[in-house]
């Protein structure tokens, strides 16, 4: 039977303990594919297999290769807010009007679904955006370019999706980092029932073994 490795997706304000998350991963068998072109916030960074790319094309690239990859068990997009710039980018170079927005919402689409695809176990971070749903009320989404995959758009793609929590001291300092993964009406929080219990550390390695042990890979 294959393995079940539904992509996760880290969700949070810049500073808040999104990609602090892969501190405890193995450096000889995580890829991070680097759109902010900019190092991960731990000490053991320079350990990782790291590909700084800012074209679209190198990306896309990128992904086909992994398809047939067998080194790599973690794949790490930082950050899906940076891809959406790229692809943008790409398709207002390469084309003009109307086409832009619909080669851009496909590619955007084809991206989210190849690392889907993929065989690694795959996180993505974002950076959210909120929108009103009642006077007085918001709820945050990963920010996405354009109207198509707005609000949402990429949170459906996947059944577990966190976001960052910071836990405060008694003298208002941050004392803890931890991910929320039980959805509120402020945020786009979910994992399947049962899947995580109690709080969750910022820990990738905590989450890949809850997702091994809730769809019995070996």
């Amino acid at each position: 039977m294959s393995q079940i490795k539904p992509m996760v997706i880290l969700a949070g304000e810049s500073g808040s303990g999104k990609s602090s998350t892969f501190r405890d991963l193995d450096p000889a068998t995580t890829l991070v594919i680097n759109t902010e072109n900019k190092p991960l916030p731990f000490r053991e960074f320079s350990k990782f297999k790291n590909i700084n790319t800012r074209k679209y094309k190198e990306f896309n690239k990128l992904l086909q290769e992994l398809k047939k990859d067998t080194k790599y068990k973690v794949v790490i997009l930082d950050s899906f807010t940076s891809l959406t710039e790229i692809i943008g980018k790409y398709t207002d170079t390469v084309f003009t009007g109307f086409e832009q927005w619909k080669q851009y919402n496909a590619l955007l689409q084809d991206a989210i679904w190849d690392l889907k695809d993929l065989d690694h176990q795959v996180f993505v971070t974002g950076i959210p955006e909120y929108m009103e749903t009642e006077p007085g009320s918001v709820k945050g989404y990963i920010r996405v370019k354009g109207k198509e995959l707005k609000y949402g758009g990429l949170e459906k793609e996947s059944a577990i999706v966190l976001w960052t929590k910071l836990i405060e001291g008694d003298d208002g300092d941050i004392v803890d980092y931890q991910l929320q993964y039980k959805p509120n009406r402020h945020n786009s929080s979910k994992a399947p029932d049962g899947l995580f219990t109690g709080d969750l550390a910022n820990s990738a390695l905590s989450i890949i073994k809850a997702i091994d042990e809730y769809y019995g890979n070996d």
